[in-house]
């Protein structure tokens, strides 16, 4: 059986959508195992002085559960 979990996360970056993208996944990385999907759930731009100064994106990351393990005590 299988069994997953999905979580939202916000990342940014002063370049692009898709560096924004990949910080937001090199973060989850250090946390979360088994990762299998992706959605971008929203972009968003942050404006200063009329020009672009940073690319924000919400992503939605499917990944697996831990398999079940037995505790002894």
């Amino acid at each position: 059986m299988w069994v997953g979990k999905i979580s939202e996360i916000i990342g940014s970056s002063p370049r692009s959508f898709e560096a924004a993208a990949e910080s937001v996944l090199a973060r989850a990385n250090r946390t979360l195992r088994g990762i299998t999907g992706i959605e971008i759930v929203e972009k968003r731009l942050k404006v200063e002085s009329g020009a672009i100064t940073e690319y924000r994106v919400r992503l939605r990351l499917s990944f697996d559960m831990a398999p079940r393990t037995e505790t002894y005590w």
